[in-house]
């Protein structure tokens, strides 16, 4: 089996000996304030930044979008859980956040929860924020427990729409010397100066 994406050497040697220990790290470029969490436990430092133990929030999953073979958009999300309040404050961002960056990287920890990367993370996702929401969901019997939802996506928007338009000065710009433009311009003026008037 042929390798798809760049892989650490070090990261590559651990997943081939079994028994690695995975971490998963995920940079949002939420407004004003970019966050950097990890799957596991405590803080890791990689990359210049520190990036916080989704466990210190209580509550989190990541689930990323499949990948496609077309310019289709495709789905995943990021949820976490926590103090009520910053999940207010949260969805208060939640429209500037849309668009934004999502950055996921998969790597591996010397043990279990653990703070101490093997090697560098591969990065195996880059996308956009969507939708933001929340929801009360149980823990367990008793407690409920408040979480916030990103709506993480890869390829355009559904919404988005594209078009071109290309001027003869645009050509002579890029060209010079090319005149074609010239004459297909010309074409499509004596074509419609021809057409019929009804």
């Amino acid at each position: 089996m042929g390798l798809t994406r760049d892989i650490d050497d070090d990261l590559l040697a651990a997943i081939s000996a079994g028994g690695f220990q995975p971490v998963t790290l995920v940079f949002v470029d939420w407004p004003d304030d970019p966050v950097r969490v990890h799957s596991g436990s405590g803080t890791i430092s990689w990359g210049g930044h520190d990036w916080i133990g989704l466990h210190e929030m209580n509550a989190g999953t990541v689930t990323l979008p499949d990948e496609a073979a077309s310019l289709a958009m495709v789905e995943g999300t990021a949820t976490a859980g926590g103090d009520p309040d910053l999940i207010d404050e949260i969805l208060g961002d939640a429209e500037a956040a849309r668009g934004r960056t999502v950055q996921v990287w998969f790597g591996a920890t010397t043990e279990r929860a653990g703070s101490v990367l093997i090697g560098q993370p591969m990065l195996c996702f880059t996308g956009g924020i969507g939708t933001v929401s929340d929801e009360d969901t149980a823990d367990g019997d008793i407690d409920m427990v408040r979480l916030v939802s990103l709506q993480i996506t890869s390829g355009p928007s559904q919404r988005s729409r594209a078009a071109t338009h290309h001027s003869w000065d645009d050509q002579r710009r890029t060209d010079p010397d090319d005149t074609a433009g010239r004459w297909v311009s010309g074409a499509i003026g004596n074509l419609v100066a021809s057409l019929p008037k009804w």
